[in-house]
């Protein structure tokens, strides 16, 4: 048996390695072209900003790919292995499922711990960076948007308590979605004749605002834009319906804060490592419910190539007699439920701060896993 584990336990990896560069080269694309602005962005500057920039997304497309490359090539060999009598054979010779089912079995738990390293650590620290390079290269390109549109344009979106939105509230009756930017002249540190247009939901023009001067800044990360303006004139449009107003003053009360990257400063703690995580989840706050049921998730995703080879180990090989096409399916629908499932019970785990409920799928895999291997070997060849 040792021979054959040996091979079997490399055509598992051989099958496992393929199918994970398939999918991670499809799961990448479609986060390169969700990406494309910054990434072309990226382009303009260097090849090699681009390169880095987009192999930042790998870890998080590696860490669905993996353990879903891992379940279809587990499908496709130990099906094909029961298609063709090999397991038959290794039956009729005394051998049990506990027996060349070991090669499935030790994969699981490598992918498995690869997976956990991934989920915990390396997807979301390489996103966090990613957000960082993405704010920096827009940080890098504005002014040369300024010089090639003229203008630039930043959508508030519906977040009342962003900053923007805080301080520009009171200047309109609706609610402002966007903000338009245009400058006459700029150096370094400062923009000129800065001509700012408030929209609303629909686009309309709200209010405009001129600015002699503005001094320009950006935080720590390079993720906000700040402009201080001086010498400000405030009217509204010039639409005949709405009041018209004019106010101008000497220095605006705050700076005006834009966000560079889609999240801002604020602590995001999807982009956190396990440490970090982990260390939020042991302090009294707000944010220590969600960083237990992220830690949870992310050790649940991470152990799912285990559980799930408990079930599909059985059910390939029995189904596998029949027909191999179908016996994919089967497991690829099986998989899909389980993460449809997961990502369902996250909202019962966040809304009753219990993070049993992510543990669900897992116990019910090890369950009905449990109850169809020892079926299996006990049924009669």
């Amino acid at each position: 048996m040792g021979t054959t584990n040996r091979y079997y336990f490399f055509q598992l990896v051989f099958m496992t390695l393929l199918i994970t560069s398939i999918l991670l080269g499809i799961l990448l694309y479609g986060n390169l072209v969700k990406h494309d602005e910054y990434l072309l962005q990226a382009m303009s500057v260097s090849p090699t900003s681009f390169l880095q920039l987009s192999s930042l997304l790998i870890p998080y497309a590696l860490s669905f790919a993996l353990p879903f490359g891992f379940i279809l090539a587990l499908l496709l060999c130990y099906g094909k292995w029961a298609s063709s009598n090999e397991i038959l054979a290794l039956r009729s010779l005394g051998k049990g499922i506990f027996s060349w089912g070991i090669p499935g079995f030790l994969l699981s738990l490598v992918v498995s711990l690869f997976s956990l390293y991934t989920f915990l650590q390396w997807a979301p620290t390489s996103r966090a960076e990613f957000d960082q390079k993405k704010a920096a290269i827009v940080w890098s390109n504005i002014n040369s948007l300024l010089e090639t549109e003229k203008e630039i344009e930043f959508d508030l979106g519906q977040d009342s308590a962003s900053l923007t939105n805080q301080n520009l509230s009171t200047l309109s009756d609706e609610p402002i979605r966007k903000v338009s930017l245009s400058v006459g002249s700029k150096d370094e540190d400062n923009w000129y004749n800065l001509r700012i247009l408030l929209l609303g939901e629909q686009g309309e023009l709200l209010r405009i605002i001129n600015s002699k001067s503005a001094r320009i800044e950006k935080n720590a990360n390079g993720s906000q834009l700040f402009l201080h303006l001086k010498n400000v004139d405030l009217e509204s449009s010039l639409d005949s319906e709405r009041k018209n107003l004019f106010v101008a003053f000497e220095d605006w009360n705050k700076p005006l804060v834009f966000n560079l990257s889609s999240k801002g400063s604020s602590i995001n703690l999807k982009r956190l490592g396990f440490f970090k995580l982990l260390e939020i989840s042991k302090k009294k706050n707000e944010k220590e419910g969600e960083a237990k049921v992220l830690i949870q998730k992310s050790l649940a995703l991470g152990t799912s190539s285990f559980f799930l080879f408990l079930v599909l180990l059985p059910l390939s090989i029995t189904k596998g007699r029949k027909e191999s096409l179908s016996n994919l399916a089967m497991g690829i629908g099986l998989s899909v439920l389980y993460y449809i499932c997961l990502t369902l019970l996250e909202d019962f785990a966040v809304s009753y701060s219990n993070s049993f409920y992510l543990w669900i799928p897992n116990l019910v895999c090890f369950i009905i896993g449990s109850y169809l291997l020892y079926k299996f070997e006990h049924v009669n060849l």
